[in-house]
């Protein structure tokens, strides 16, 4: 049974804490963890910390002339808008914001699936004064993720397989010997998203790759992702990559 910190441990930490250097703070961990991305910003959304991972991923190779940008310079707007929606809320709760299973699209505009972290940053005076978080790829940490529950594995194995047809969630459900109530809930727990919303995701995911390596037309291409038509294609595609699928072809192919 774990026991409250006595003053004498408490005040033990804080001289530890207190006698390290800003250049050997822990953060600098992160630079040989791989496989991790690691950020800190204030609460403007400046970028005031960075391991060397993300910035081989934005492409800097000078970490000073990496510091004070914000998603909106790095990103297009509607990811950078929902990054920043999610900073906002971490800051103002002072409250984390953990495993959110996301798309994310480094600059050469290829998408992954990507797993997302934030916690807030507190000052001695106790205030919030911006969020930190890691940025892992989703597929390298999957089996961790799932490893509680693995009755879910037959309906992400049927979506892997079948996310261009029509997907009937009481099927995924009977599939994982769940009823709709437990699956949902399960599915929510484990990935932080609804079956809906990670089918639709993964359409756009396999959208974007044949938006870059074929010249087929862009409503050939809704339909075969399953979507109902090229506007409810490029308003969810728009939704989740920040620009209209023509735009992210004109960008990236």
């Amino acid at each position: 049974m774990s026991k409250p910190p006595t003053d004498e441990a408490l005040a033990l930490r804080e001289r530890f804490l207190r006698a390290i250097p800003p250049e050997h703070h822990f953060h600098l961990l992160f630079d040989h963890l791989p496989g991790v991305l690691f950020f800190a910003k204030d609460t403007e959304g400046r970028l005031l910390a960075a391991n060397r991972a993300l910035l081989r991923n934005y492409g800097y190779q000078r970490a000073e002339d990496f510091w004070g940008v914000t998603d909106f310079e790095l990103l297009p707007r509607s990811l950078a808008e929902k990054f920043r929606q999610d900073d906002l809320k971490v800051i103002e709760s002072g409250e984390p914001l953990l495993e959110i299973v996301e798309l994310f699209m480094n600059p050469q505009g290829i998408p992954g699936w990507f797993l997302t972290n934030k916690l807030p940053v507190v000052a001695i005076t106790g205030d919030v004064i911006g969020v930190m978080g890691t940025i892992q790829n989703y597929d390298e940490v999957q089996r961790e993720i799932e490893s509680p529950d693995a009755s879910l594995s037959p309906a992400l194995r049927h979506i892997g397989s079948h996310f261009n047809r029509e997907i009937s969630i009481p099927d995924l459900a009977e599939r994982c010997g769940l009823s709709v109530r437990q699956f949902e809930r399960k599915f929510r727990q484990h990935l932080k998203t609804t079956p809906q919303q990670f089918i639709i995701k993964t359409r756009v995911y396999a959208a974007c790759d044949d938006l870059r390596r074929s010249r087929r037309a862009i409503a050939a291409i809704a339909i075969s992702m399953g979507f109902y038509d090229q506007a409810a294609f490029t308003r969810l595609f728009r939704k989740h990559m920040g620009m209209t699928p023509m735009q992210y072809r004109k960008q990236f192919r």
